[in-house]
């Protein structure tokens, strides 16, 4: 009994923490209560089986206690599972759900790890051999495989971290390769994007980004630096690898990278402040780093800003989305100094609508899922439409390399990562479909078009691709090769726009807002007028505003409409200061006009870096008069002053609001109010004066008569001008001696 019971247990201490030490299945149970342990795994040779390469697996990396517990045991082992034997145990095995027990080589001893420590470890095994000592590979396949870590904690042992991924198998090591069926030729899309951060520019003045993300993405360990300098260390020009490459490439991307070279501004306070950047030597060295990689290369050029071109045809944009993207394809050939593929187009998601086909359509190729045509097919070329050009055809993107290319190793129970296993889905798939061998003759890869990878991730799809190559499962094919090969002669396919994708695309609001920006810049490009020798020309200063305009518009804004909206508010802010460069300068003190008719002489200012047409409106006030004012060409970055002729007709100050117009009519910038201080008499007080002096002369003309009627008096009844009458009593005697020679009394004098 005492047997029995000591069986009972170890089978109960068994199940209770699985494999730790011993072989066999690690099948540890996960405890939610253990401290979080960091793994790391920094490299993994090989990354595809080969035969010529080499009899063993290595991978590197660390551990790193970030608890409060000591971890006692670690151990580390690396454990694989059987072949998968089709698309959905693949799929399975990405997701981390596929078993890995087949093989379980012996742990590796790491020792205890004190809360903080870390200890790194290098973990090499036999690709070929026993089960129990080595990883067993049978033969060619693709294999999920577990980076498993053991340790005890509080004496629990248990699995405490564990990374997932794939091992492809092209051949196994000391054999030759495998001769039947011939390679699959295979090419992939690079992209080289990132979201947009340029705010709409004008030549001549500082570049304004809305943030310094770049700076640190172009520099050396960043994402953007990383992607170039894999290509240029993994995929040298002339290499077959750097054939079945082709470039995607965002023009606003480079055009930015170009504008931060030269020094630029980031934005502290959204649509204020602003503080000198940071990466313009960065951005320097990475562009000149893309143009050594791109040259000789296939280049395909995004819209710019990577726009959602079927997001904007459906809200009636077509024009702007055919313009743009041809823009785009000559900014980017011209920044590059390389050749564009012009007749391309990958959409967003890679998926196309009828409207967006009808749109582009005559003679072009599009890349899209295999998800999104109703053919049946994974791969190869299709035909959409008859037409002009040959028609319209698709180069169709397996979708299952396009989830392998996008999803990352998977980590279990922990907080680390595994960068050095990024990409090792996306070689797993391909040899899975190159083993296949009924791909419909042909392979391309298509990675989302925000792809995070970095470095490491882009090194291990780049040598991946290399070994399948040069062991003669894969063959390099160009994308204009595989894109001229025959589609079948079988009836059009048709497109399928899923529900999602039509979910996730900007929405139209926006995109109305960005056809009304459009429009506004438009006005302002006819009000432009290109003189030799004089500025820049219209195309040079508008066509990179209106390509602008679709930041709003950017892929990386779908399934988030209200960043769309936000970004739409900060190029609305951008293109109204640009329409206020064009404006009337406010005089430091008002106009004092001393005549009738004095001129006013209005200062116009131009911002921009090309010669403006543009008319001076006054506005109509009472008491003054403006006689129509010619248009003013107004040359660039300078100011001229317009005499506007103009009549007062009263005194006083008042306020004139003075704007300018476009000769067809648009607005530019905000009016300016002027100040006008008049000391002209004008009409009414003309009148007033006048008929005040009228009624002055009435007045005294009528005291006059007034007067004069009151000193005449009656007439003399004597007749002798006495004035005594009848009855009347006589004269005084006269006094002889005292009033001899003494003037009359007033009372005699005559009257006057």
């Amino acid at each position: 009994m005492s047997r029995v019971a000591a069986l009972v247990a170890i089978l109960l201490a068994a199940l209770l923490t699985g494999s730790v030490a011993a072989p066999g299945p690690a099948l540890a149970q996960e405890q939610p209560d253990v401290d979080p342990v960091r793994l790391e795994v920094d490299t993994m040779s090989p990354r595809v089986v080969t035969s010529a390469g080499p009899p063993e697996l290595v991978v590197t990396g660390s551990v790193t206690n970030t608890g409060r517990d000591r971890v006692d045991d670690l151990s580390l082992r690396v454990q694989r599972g059987p072949a998968v034997d089709g698309e959905p145990a693949l799929r399975s095995a990405f997701a981390g759900d596929a078993p890995v027990d087949d093989a379980t080589p012996p742990f590796a001893q790491l020792g205890p790890l004190a809360p903080g420590g870390s200890v790194p470890f290098r973990y090499s095994v036999p690709l070929t051999g026993d089960r129990a000592a080595s990883l067993a590979l049978p033969g060619p396949g693709t294999y999920p495989l577990l980076v498993n870590l053991n340790g005890t904690v509080n004496g629990t042992p248990s699995r405490i971290a564990g990374i997932r991924t794939a091992l492809p198998v092209s051949s196994l090591p000391g054999t030759p390769p495998d001769p039947s069926g011939a390679a699959t030729p295979v090419s992939m899309l690079y992209p080289i994007t990132d979201a947009p951060r340029r705010i709409p520019p004008v030549p001549g003045q500082v570049p304004v980004l809305t943030d310094d993300d770049l700076a640190t993405s172009m520099a050396p360990g960043g994402r953007l630096h990383g992607l170039v300098d894999a290509l240029a260390t993994g995929a040298p020009a002339g290499s077959p690898v750097r054939t079945a490459l082709c470039l995607a490439i965002d023009p606003e991307l480079v055009a930015t990278a170009a504008a931060m070279s030269g020094g630029y501004e980031v934005t502290v306070v959204p649509g204020g402040e602003t503080a000198p950047g940071r990466g313009a030597a960065a951005a320097g060295e990475w562009l000149e780093a893309l143009r050594g990689a791109a040259a000789g290369s296939c280049v395909l050029a995004l819209p710019p800003s990577d726009a959602d071109l079927v997001a904007l045809v459906r809200a009636g944009q077509a024009e702007l989305a055919r313009a743009t993207l041809e823009q785009g394809r000559a900014a980017l050939s011209e920044q590059l100094n390389t050749a564009v593929l012009d007749d391309m187009v990958w959409p967003a998601d890679g998926v196309l609508d009828e409207p967006t086909l009808e749109a582009f359509g005559g003679g072009t190729r599009f890349l899209l899922s295999a998800d999104g045509v109703s053919s049946g097919q994974t791969s190869g070329v299709v035909r959409l439409r008859d037409g002009p050009g040959g028609g319209d055809r698709a180069v169709l993107a397996d979708p299952l390399l396009a989830q392998a290319a996008t999803g990352p190793a998977v980590v279990e129970l922990q907080d680390g990562g595994a960068g050095g296993l990024s990409g090792q889905e996306l070689a797993g798939a391909l040899a899975f479909r190159a083993a296949q061998g009924e791909t419909g003759g042909s392979l391309l890869v298509t990675p989302p078009r925000g792809w995070a990878a970095g470095r490491e991730a882009a090194a291990g799809i780049i040598s991946a691709l290399a070994a399948l190559i040069q062991d003669g499962r894969l063959a390099a094919a160009g994308l204009p090769g595989l894109a001229a090969q025959a589609d079948p002669a079988t009836e059009a396919t048709g497109l399928f726009y899923p529900v999602q994708a039509g979910g996730a695309e900007i929405p139209g609001q926006v995109i109305d807002t960005v056809a009304d920006q459009v429009r506004s810049i438009e006005g302002l490009r006819g009000a432009a007028e290109a003189r030799t020798g004089v500025g820049a020309s219209p195309a040079e200063v508008f066509d990179p505003l209106v390509r602008g305009t679709l930041r709003a518009a950017s892929s990386w804004w779908r399934a988030d409409p209200a960043r769309a909206e936000r970004e739409a508010a900060i190029v609305a802010g951008r293109i109204e200061q640009i329409r206020a460069s064009v404006r009337v300068v406010q005089p430091p003190s008002p106009y004092s006009l001393g005549t009738s008719d004095a001129p006013l002489l209005i200062t116009v200012a131009n911002g921009l870096p090309v010669t403006m047409n543009v008319r001076v409106v006054l506005s109509s006030t009472t008491g003054l008069r403006v006689a129509p004012i010619p248009v003013q060409a107004v040359p660039p970055l300078g100011r001229v002053q317009v005499r506007v002729s103009a009549q007062v007709t009263r005194s006083g100050q008042f306020g004139v609001d003075a704007g300018l117009r476009t000769p067809d009519g648009a607005e530019l910038g905000p009016d300016t109010r002027l100040r006008v201080r008049s000391t002209v008499y004008g009409t009414v007080t003309v009148w007033l004066t006048g008929i005040a002096g009228a009624l002055l002369v009435v007045l005294v003309v009528r005291r006059i008569v007034r007067r004069v009627r009151a000193g005449s008096g009656p007439a003399d009844p004597s007749g002798d001008g006495t004035g005594a009458g009848p009855g009347a009593p006589g004269p005084e005697p006269s006094r002889a001696s005292d009033d001899a020679g003494a003037p009359p009394a007033p009372d005699s004098m005559p009257p006057r």
